[in-house]
């Protein structure tokens, strides 16, 4: 071999080198590179793994949150709740539509059909299939009840909720007794999706007050109820509440006319002081539907708003309706219902 070939060999030799030491240092770095991969597989693909199975886990707690809250509704249902519910505004919202848009609604009046097709509405809005009782009063005109039940989960007791629609003759009736109808109105719309033990019915009673005012002429409409139950049937009913002129006054009375039963009117003067709800006791004459319930031996008890000598004087506006009085009641017989036991049942009816 020549110089020239001897110096070309030799120049070779480095580049040579170079070239296998590119060569080994791009299979490192192939090597390396893959290893970062799998690596950064491996780092990263753990978290997404490990997210998986709690989206999963998640999935599988809300179905049962769903489950587990699909039986607490049902719970609810039989108990009471944290807080009462009732909808002051929707009570005086009813209230408004019968004393201010209708109007005075005097017995077998126009005006009192219409409070009546009003009340069918709502209930019909609430899920109720209503029974009308057609009546007639003493002075030929007619009116009619509307019932609305709500079915316990206990055959065989019932309790009666009821206000009347038609006001005194010349008046608006917001307090006598729109106010009334507003709070049971607004109940009948609480538990159209509960249910109790008891079976509750909601009665609106027509011809309250029919014409001159004379007390055999008077309550026409829930005589008549009583008097259409029957034996059988009043032995299922364990207490009536009559809400009347619940929204003006200064003294919140629970009132019998203290010949029947008092059972009723005991518990709920207990519940409502043990509520902090301060009532007071009083005796009824001739003025509200407790009346004839009590007449035929069925408890019965009168809630109302008055004056310190029991009377009521009021103009009957809606401008007078006192609000907090009409929620108070309302609140008051919602939780009172909640709050009934089997052996509070069974006590009202023996």
């Amino acid at each position: 071999m020549d110089e020239n070939e001897e110096n070309g060999a030799e120049r070779e030799k480095p580049r040579r080198g170079r070239t296998k030491r590119l060569i080994i240092l791009f299979f490192i770095v192939l090597i390396i590179g893959a290893g970062a991969g799998v690596g950064s597989n491996f780092i990263f693909a753990k978290p997404e793994a490990e997210k998986a199975t709690e989206v999963a886990k998640e999935e599988k707690e809300e179905e049962k949150a769903e489950e587990k809250g699909e039986e607490a509704g049902e719970e609810s249902t039989r108990g009471k709740p944290l807080v009462s519910r009732f909808n002051t505004s929707q009570a005086m919202s009813h209230v408004f539509a019968l004393s201010e848009q209708i109007g005075d609604r005097p017995a077998g009046s126009v005006r009192a059909s219409g409070a009546a097709d009003y009340i069918v509405r709502k209930m019909g809005e609430y899920g109720y299939t209503v029974e009308e009782q057609p009546l007639t009063t003493t002075e030929g005109f007619g009116s009619r009840n509307i019932i609305g039940n709500r079915r316990g989960t206990r055959d065989g007791y019932t309790l009666i909720i009821g206000a009347h629609f038609d006001s005194p003759p010349g008046s608006k009736g917001a307090v006598d007794d729109a106010s009334g109808v507003g709070v049971v109105l607004e109940l009948a719309r609480l538990f159209a999706n509960q249910r109790l033990e008891s079976t509750l019915q909601f009665v609106f009673f027509g011809a309250n007050m029919p014409g001159d005012g004379n007390i055999e002429n008077r309550l026409v409409g829930s005589r008549l109820f009583v008097d259409m139950l029957g034996t059988m049937d009043r032995k299922e009913v364990i207490g009536m509440i009559s809400v009347d002129c619940v929204g003006q006054g200064e003294l919140l009375a629970l009132r019998t006319q203290e010949t029947g039963l008092q059972r009723l009117k005991a518990k709920l003067t207990t519940f409502a002081r043990e509520s902090g709800v301060e009532a007071v006791s009083l005796k009824s004459t001739s003025d509200s539907d407790n009346i004839p319930f009590e007449d035929v031996g069925i408890p019965a008890v009168w809630i109302e708003w008055c004056d310190a000598d029991g009377s009521l004087a009021t103009d009957n506006e809606y401008r007078s309706v006192v609000p907090e009085k009409v929620e108070t009641v309302g609140a008051l017989i919602e939780d009172f219902l909640y709050d009934i036991t089997p052996d509070d049942l069974e006590e009202l009816k023996y």
